[in-house]
C-alpha cells in the first residue's frame, strides 16, 4: 500500500482536482484506489461528484459512529471515494489525525490523501500520515514559493516528496520547469495544462480524466498516474540559471 498526501500551501491550486483526476487514472490502469477528502473544514470531493449529501463520511468514522468501510463509495471508474461533510454541525469535536487509526483497515494499493491547502495542523496531518508527498502548484512565483513551505514541511518529518505538479500550465509567462525543479529541489513530475475541460468536467459532477478522457488535461493526469504506477519518465532537469538562485537566496534559502 502506498500512502500519497496530495498537498498545496495555497487554495485554487488544483488540489482537489489533481486528487480526484489521479485517483480515477490510476483506477482505470487497474491499480485498486480510495481517495480520502482529508479537508475537514472545506471539503470538495462529494461535490466534484455530485454527490454533497452521502448519509456516511468521514466525519462519521471520525467520530465513531461508523466503520471507514461504510463511508467509502465506489465511482464507475472503479476508484474508490471517501468524501467527508459540507455541514459545519459535523466538524466539531473531530480531530483528523485518528485518521491513521482507520487508515489499516484500508486494502487499496494506492490511498490518496486530499488534504486542506495552507500550513495549519489540519494540513499537516496527511503529510505526517503519508508515505510519499504530492506538490501542486500553478507555475508562477507566488504559488511555486508557497509550495517549497509545504516542501519544506513535508521534509522534517522526513516524508519522501515525490515531486511537483503544475497545474492550468502553457502560458509563455510561465516558470519555466526547470525553474520551478530549482526553487523546490524537486522534480516536476506532471504538468496539467490551463484547459476548458475541467471546468466543463465540473459542471457534469464528474473527474475530467473519466468523462473527457481525450482532452489534454485528462492526458496530463493519466500520464501522472502511469508514472505513480511504475512507468513514465520525469522531465529532464536543466542547468541552473544564476538568476534562479539569487531567487533563493531572497526568500531564505540559501
Amino acid at each position: 500500500m502506498v500512502l500519497v498526501s496530495v498537498s498545496s500551501s495555497k487554495g485554487g491550486s488544483g488540489k482537489s482536482t489533481t486528487s480526484i483526476n489521479l485517483g480515477v487514472a490510476l483506477a482505470q490502469l487497474g491499480k485498486d484506489v480510495t481517495v480520502i477528502d482529508a479537508n475537514l473544514s472545506t471539503p470538495n470531493l462529494s461535490m466534484y461528484l455530485g454527490a454533497p449529501n452521502l448519509p456516511i463520511t468521514l466525519h462519521h468514522v471520525l467520530k465513531g459512529e461508523a466503520h471507514i468501510h461504510e463511508a467509502t463509495y465506489q465511482h464507475a471508474s472503479g476508484a474508490k471515494i471517501i468524501p467527508a461533510s459540507i455541514s459545519m454541525r459535523n466538524f466539531e469535536n473531530i480531530n483528523l489525525a485518528d485518521l491513521q487509526y482507520h487508515l489499516p483497515h484500508i486494502k487499496s494499493e494506492f490511498i490518496i490523501l486530499d488534504g486542506a491547502a495552507g500550513i495549519d495542523a489540519e494540513a499537516q496531518a496527511p503529510i505526517q500520515m503519508s508515505d510519499q508527498v504530492l506538490i501542486v502548484a500553478s507555475p508562477e512565483l507566488p504559488s511555486v514559493a508557497d509550495a517549497l513551505k509545504t516542501v519544506r514541511i513535508a521534509q522534517h518529518p522526513g516524508k519522501h516528496v515525490r515531486g511537483a505538479v503544475l497545474t492550468r500550465a502553457g502560458h509563455h509567462l510561465d516558470l519555466k520547469i526547470k525553474n520551478v525543479e530549482t526553487i523546490l529541489e524537486h522534480p516536476v513530475i506532471g504538468v496539467v495544462p490551463e484547459d476548458h475541460h475541467i471546468k466543463a468536467a465540473l459542471v457534469k459532477r464528474e473527474p475530467v480524466v473519466h468523462v473527457f478522457p481525450q482532452s489534454p488535461s485528462a492526458i496530463a493526469y493519466k500520464q501522472l498516474a502511469s508514472y505513480f504506477a511504475g512507468h513514465g519518465e520525469l522531465f529532464v532537469n536543466e542547468e541552473i540559471p544564476k538568476l534562479y538562485k539569487a531567487m533563493r537566496w531572497m526568500i531564505g534559502l540559501r
